[in-house]
């Protein structure tokens, strides 16, 4: 991110797959950090095919001021930590992000001071937060469908080859999704918030989904962190 002053680094592993665009096949990879922004590369030629916008963006290049100016994402908004899952059975990238704005300030004098954090100006992070699951065509960039949340998504969003795709709310909600369409096929309570990863995996020729919540960085957690919880969920056997 050149240039950056709102502290848009990339944060995430970004997945790589093949993918027709333009009518040929292509070897792309898909990135996104926390400037909001999915972008789909060619591997081989680093050509950028499309990008796409998982977050609120406002005042992006706008010059830093010492009255401050708001901007969009924040210095803890776009996508944080987990990145994008690809299915190639819909050919979509799901993508968990941050929608959370800031106000950025220089100051007249930076000093640098032992013990404290160096940014050279200050940062005020809005009340407001939410959160999004993108459903995005890999080979365009078309969002196919969105859900919103009243918190920010921070844990890991993965696909399935059954169709599915299973996230998990700061509520302390796990969440499944339909992969195509995005309707919600199942919502429930941990007991925490959900920040980390979401694994699917077969044991005997079963498969199980095992969610991690409860205590995720203090930064998203507020005076509820819950208890540090493994849950494992698998569907009931055939009788």
């Amino acid at each position: 991110m050149p240039s950056d002053f709102h502290d848009w680094d990339l944060t995430q592993v970004s997945p790589i797959y093949k993918t027709s665009i333009a009518g040929s096949e292509r070897d792309v990879i898909a990135t996104v950090g926390k400037d909001g922004v999915l972008r789909v590369l060619d591997r081989n030629t680093h050509e950028q095919w499309f990008e796409a916008e998982v977050t609120t963006l406002s005042n992006v290049e706008e010059p830093l001021t010492l009255e401050g100016v708001h901007a969009c994402p924040g210095i803890l908004g776009g996508v944080e930590w987990n990145g994008p899952a690809y299915n190639p059975a819909t050919n979509m990238l799901y993508v968990p992000a941050v929608d959370w704005c800031s106000t950025f300030s220089l100051v007249e004098e930076v000093r640098y001071i032992a013990g404290r954090s160096y940014l050279g100006g200050s940062v005020a992070m809005d009340a407001e937060m939410k959160g999004h699951v993108t459903a995005i065509d890999a080979g365009d960039g078309t969002i196919r469908w969105q859900f919103d949340s009243p918190r920010p998504i921070v844990g890991a969003v993965t696909t399935t080859a059954g169709g599915l795709v299973l996230a998990g709310e700061l509520t302390g909600d796990f969440l499944v999704f339909d992969a195509r369409s995005g309707a919600e096929l199942l919502r429930f309570n941990t007991g925490g918030p959900i920040g980390g990863g979401i694994v699917s995996y077969e044991v005997e020729g079963k498969q199980y989904v095992a969610v991690m919540s409860g205590r995720p960085s203090p930064f998203w957690t507020g005076a509820h962190p819950g208890s540090p919880t493994a849950l494992v969920f698998a569907l009931p056997d055939e009788e």
